[in-house]
């Protein structure tokens, strides 16, 4: 993932054992790797929330598991200040991965087969700067944030990024010094128009919808239907 390895009797054994792998998997942001989406914040996610790393293993190292938005409640003194902080209780905005999707970037952060697959992100996402706070706090493994992993990050629709993805493959692309679109995989919620429909009829991407967040059986889909597609 992302920058290169060491180890080229190593790298050949991965590569004649997992051939078919995606030389880029790419995922969506809201709806599909995280809730809530990055709209209906009312503010910059920039508390860290702490907790178990593995979603199986209550008991597994802690990290930061999520990002929350300051509590911008007046204190119950009534003094002009603001309580930035928050209590526990359900008007917390905590953005979160969904498990399956915690569980397959572990699977990708610690599965030799997957070393040497890059990571990209493909988000027209309204709040950019709230999505990449979260990619930057967010961790994965125990010292390995989600920005850690990524090697391409398209967040946003100004500039060269519209509404339509294919912009934000276009950049991928390009930056990838010109993979293939055929040798891409994309995973998207598609709860506000069919991205993943889209890129496959324009680009030939290969692309499994999420409407229910990502799931590890999603991930397992997709790799299957990118296998008998490169056949």
């Amino acid at each position: 993932m992302g920058e290169g390895n060491e180890g080229g009797a190593d790298e050949a054994l991965v590569a004649a054992v997992c051939p078919d792998l995606p030389t880029i998997i790419v995922f969506d942001l809201d709806d599909c790797l995280w809730t809530p989406e990055m709209h209906e914040l009312s503010g910059l996610p920039s508390i860290s929330v702490e907790g178990p790393l593995d979603p199986k293993d209550n008991e597994s190292e802690l990290g930061t598991v999520g990002m929350k938005v300051p509590s911008r409640r007046r204190g119950r003194s009534g003094g002009g200040g603001f309580d930035w902080g928050g209590y526990n209780n359900d008007s917390e905005e905590i953005v979160e991965l969904y498990p399956g999707a915690r569980l397959v970037l572990r699977e990708l952060a610690t599965n030799p087969k997957y070393r040497d697959v890059i990571i990209a992100v493909a988000s027209t996402s309204l709040e950019p700067s709230y999505s990449r706070a979260c990619l930057k706090g967010i961790e994965v493994v125990e010292g390995v944030t989600m920005r850690d992993m990524i090697s391409h990050a398209q967040i946003g629709r100004s500039g060269n990024l519209t509404s339509e993805k294919t912009s934000h493959f276009q950049l991928i692309h390009e930056e990838s010094g010109g993979v293939p679109y055929q040798e891409m995989l994309f995973f998207d919620d598609c709860n506000w128009g069919d991205h993943v429909g889209t890129l496959n009829d324009k680009f030939g991407v290969v692309g499994v919808r999420t409407p229910q967040g990502l799931r590890f059986e999603d991930f397992e889909h997709g790799l299957e239907k990118y296998r008998l597609q490169r056949r």
